[in-house]
């Protein structure tokens, strides 16, 4: 299997494992956010992530739902 193939079903593999929310932020603020996450040694991604469990009162994710079998 060429490598760009593995890759793409690797891809399919993981991110069917998370959800997905779009963040939308002033114009211009990017940076600013970018250069938080950098000052904490973070990804946007874990930075965000974080700001929002504290906003929750998390510490982290709570374990989801069991789906009822069809």
């Amino acid at each position: 299997m060429p490598s760009y193939e593995y890759n793409k079903e690797y891809a399919k593999k993981y991110m069917g494992k998370l959800d997905e929310i779009k963040l939308r932020i002033p114009k211009g603020q990017k940076a600013t956010v970018e250069a938080a996450a950098k000052a904490a040694g973070e990804s946007i991604n874990q930075y965000t992530q974080k700001a929002l469990l504290m906003r929750m009162g998390l510490t982290e994710w709570p374990q989801p739902a069991e789906k009822p079998e069809e």
